[in-house]
């Protein structure tokens, strides 16, 4: 990167507060008022290429369509002449990073400073934003405690469709705190890879460490290790794997992070332990609701000793004792051996028997077998053909779960099945998949904001083994469309 200082006629350039991989910020003095800013200077070497640039642009774009108590305030844009740079306010203080690299923070702490982070989502997502890029670095705290978002350099609009910025396929974002779909394709991320990020940054905040795959938390336990248990339930639904197994938006979030913080503060309150729940994978099952009571422990019973009977005096016979048992067991055994004896002599008396052969002819119907198909009745045999069984509705309702439920009858090779969504007025796709569950496939879809215009959405199922053909239902030139109704 360029090491070139930056001059401006507008301001005194104090010192460098950090670099990137395409830009530096400045600690600058303005020189009309006397106030301090942060200038984030684009890298004369980088100016030149048009996808840095733009990215650029759409950040400068994005921080001046927020205005918001916790996020750091946009004061101009410059992106003419021999440098390039946005104006910010300068923030007094530390970065949450360099507040962990003392050690890591208490539960309270930690859930004190993510609740104006979640805050600072809800804003950027109701304006159709996505981060994008939410870890400890861009997380700023002044020294009057004040929390602020900074850095939406990556983050992206819902429906942008310039197509130059991100590419489908290409990872945005530090993979540390990035979501497994994010991994995959950062341009058909949503909200929810956000909330995943909010979570990994609560969990790097309470123990010091890397959160490396959260989300595979059900095959090593270990990994959530020194958590607290209020912490780990919220960490847990927000790191979920599957994206309809997370909070559906920052606000739930941020409702639970203000219920933990207040059952941490006053060490009473019951929070949901998310650990120990099955995730939300139907969005419609019912809560398994509290565990039944225990039950009372069994009372002993005292058992009342009785006096054994005397036993009775041995029988003599010839001189050796013997008890009344060993009498009636020989006396048994003795009428066996008679009746066998009799038995013998019986069978040996009876003259042998005369068997004659008899044969007896009879038609007999022929029945078709199950499973068996005659040469003269291939021509009537229909080829099963694997397809996608979903029920279109006609309306959906705002700010709820739209619950996607399909089947593929038939078949059991398909694993990968996605819907692609996005608001009418849009011509980017998202994404979210689908589950198995049972016989059949579920998801879901929360119907935001953005949606209030209608939304569209088709359905694609692709297999684990070659040979067999990726089914659809509808596709993006015809997909469904579906009207979006205020509850």
């Amino acid at each position: 990167m360029s090491t070139v200082k930056f001059e401006h006629k507008d301001f005194d350039v104090l010192t460098v507060l950090g670099t990137g991989g395409s830009a530096t910020v400045y600690k600058c003095r303005d020189r009309a008022t006397g106030a301090l800013r942060a200038v984030k200077v684009l890298d004369a070497s980088l100016a030149h290429k048009t996808e840095v640039l733009l990215r650029f642009e759409k950040e400068a774009e994005a921080m001046a369509k927020l205005s918001h108590a916790h996020i750091v305030p946009l004061h101009s844009v410059s992106m003419e002449g021999e440098h390039r740079f946005i104006v910010m306010d300068f923030i007094d203080g530390e970065s949450l990073l360099g507040r962990m690299e003392r050690g890591p923070l208490v539960g309270v702490e930690a859930v004190r400073i993510m609740i104006p982070v979640l805050d600072a989502l809800v804003a950027a997502h109701n304006k159709g934003l996505v981060h994008r890029d939410v870890k400890p670095h861009n997380i700023l705290i002044s020294r009057a405690e004040h929390v602020f978002v900074t850095d939406f350099g990556i983050a992206r609009f819902v429906g942008d469709t310039d197509m130059s910025i991100t590419r489908t396929g290409v990872m945005m974002g530090t993979w540390a705190y990035m979501a497994p779909e994010q991994r995959a394709d950062a341009k058909g991320v949503d909200h929810l890879a956000d909330i995943y990020s909010a979570g990994a940054t609560l969990f790097a905040a309470v123990t010091g460490n890397t959160p490396k795959d959260l989300f595979a938390a059900e095959l090593d336990p270990t990994i959530y290790k020194g958590v607290p248990p209020k912490i780990e339930a919220v960490i847990r639904r927000a790191c979920a794997y599957w994206t309809s197994d997370r909070y559906a938006t920052a606000q739930a979030m941020l409702d639970d992070l203000q219920v933990t913080l207040t059952a941490l503060r006053s060490d009473v309150g019951k929070v949901k332990d998310h650990a120990r729940v099955v995730f939300r994978t139907d969005p419609g099952s019912p809560s398994p609701g509290r565990p039944p009571p225990p039950v009372p422990a069994a009372k002993e019973k005292k058992e009342e000793l009785k006096p054994k009977p005397a036993p009775k005096a041995p029988v003599k016979a010839d001189g050796i004792d013997l008890s009344e048992k060993d009498v009636l067991i020989a006396a048994g055994l003795g009428l066996v051996a008679l009746v066998a004896i009799f038995g013998w002599m019986y069978t040996k008396m009876q003259p042998d028997p005369i068997v004659a052969a008899v044969v007896v002819e009879a038609p007999i119907d022929r029945q078709a077998r199950k499973g068996r198909i005659g040469a003269d009745e291939m021509d009537k045999v229909v080829p099963m053909s694997s397809a996608i069984l979903h029920e279109v509705p006609a309306a959906v309702v705002l700010e709820e779960d739209f619950r996607l439920v399909l089947s593929i009858p038939g078949d059991v090779m398909y694993d990968q099945v996605v819907c692609w969504f996005r608001p009418r007025t849009s011509g980017e796709w998202s994404k979210t998949k689908l589950r198995k569950v049972g016989d059949h496939y579920e998801g879901s879809i929360l119907v935001s904001r953005l949606f209030v215009g209608g939304l569209e959405y088709w359905i694609e199922a692709k297999p684990y083994t070659r040979g067999l053909p990726v089914l659809s239902s509808a596709n993006p030139r015809r997909p469904h469309r579906v009207t979006v109704i205020r509850n």
